[in-house]
């Protein structure tokens, strides 16, 4: 008989001052289209880590997202201990995939997922190195299809990335350049090789103000790093330009900055004013939100299956030791962190 309990990471927020804490929780099992999952690993990301420290209360209370204390992480990849009788999965599988943000996060030995959002992971790559792939790839191939740029559009296309160096802009510059994008990439100094082994045509140092050379060229734009940059980005695309996105708008802040009848008033003053700086028929301007998407998981998996597709590891750290995987997101240290149940 499987064991009823599981052990989770709560993270206590911040009105308790924070910190965390490894208890035991139920375990139930799982619907018909559901999978059961033993994670081997979880990753923490930066929204985990700015999740934390209370951001995006306000907005994320809709989706039952926003009561302390509760398990953070998105990511996870392990092995299926029970599925549900539509689930199209094994016992035994191997698989990696994304939860939808909820208080019940992937920070846990156990995890219950739909199985729609679980891809099965190769045999020959390290599984726990996955769990650094599905939030992060899911939230650039949003940004990418946001922007006008899919795998049948995006060849031959000159793309923009800011931020290229993080999680998401060597996600975009792997797909797009497997894509058949051309894609330079803007990031700081000390990693301009390690995007050019990226997949980027050619990297450029964001200390040199590189958005005045790069003026009205290119067909879409991305912005993974600053949204204090977000105009001088819509003014390197071209006049009739496929588009631009951002994840790295200020959404969630304005709402728990202001309310919901400020916050919504903020946000489409802000959208207002960022497309009105956009070339002459530029046709898409956009601020990306993180939702599971079943294409792009599928997308995620094709190009991990042809080896393109990687994220290098910095940490992994046990449950009990968590804080060092945060703290290393945190201080934007090299490689992602990954937690270990």
């Amino acid at each position: 008989m499987r064991p009823e309990r599981r052990t989770v990471l709560m993270c206590l927020g911040p009105d308790a001052g924070g910190g965390f804490e490894v208890r035991e929780a139920p375990r139930r099992g799982p619907a018909p289209d559901e999978i059961e999952v033993a994670v081997e690993a979880a990753s923490v990301n930066p929204i985990d880590v700015r999740r934390e420290e209370g951001y995006g209360r306000r907005l994320l209370s809709v989706m039952g997202a926003a009561r302390f204390p509760m398990t953070l992480g998105s990511d996870f990849a392990g092995t299926i201990v029970t599925a549900g009788a539509r689930a199209g999965f094994a016992v035994g599988d191997r698989v990696y995939g994304v939860k939808p943000v909820s208080r019940d996060g992937s920070h846990s030995s156990h995890v219950v997922v739909k199985a729609a959002y679980a891809r099965k992971a190769p045999q020959d790559q390290d599984l726990q190195g996955l769990a650094a792939l599905p939030y992060s790839f899911v939230t650039m191939w949003l940004a990418a299809r946001a922007a006008g740029l899919t795998r049948q559009s995006a060849p031959a296309k000159s793309v923009l990335v800011h931020g290229a160096a993080g999680g998401l802009g060597r996600l975009a510059l792997q797909t797009l350049s497997a894509w058949g994008a051309r894609v330079p990439a803007v990031a700081k100094a000390s990693d301009l090789q390690s995007c050019l082994e990226g997949g980027a045509t050619e990297a450029v140092d964001r200390a040199r103000n590189p958005f005045v050379t790069l003026r009205r060229t290119f067909d879409a734009t991305l912005n993974f790093a600053a949204w204090e940059d977000e105009r001088a980005l819509l003014g390197c695309l071209r006049e009739g330009a496929t588009g631009h996105a951002t994840t790295v708008h200020p959404l969630l802040q304005n709402f728990d900055e202001h309310g919901w009848v400020g916050g919504a008033w903020r946000t489409m003053l802000d959208k207002r004013d960022m497309r009105a700086s956009a070339p002459k028929g530029t046709r898409a301007y956009a601020w990306v939100v993180t939702r599971p998407e079943t294409e792009a998981l599928s997308e995620m998996a094709r190009l991990v299956e042809l080896g393109r597709l990687s994220l290098p590891i910095g940490i992994r750290t046990p449950l009990r030791d968590a804080r060092a995987a945060f703290d290393h997101m945190r201080r934007r240290l090299p490689g992602r962190a990954l937690i270990v149940p």
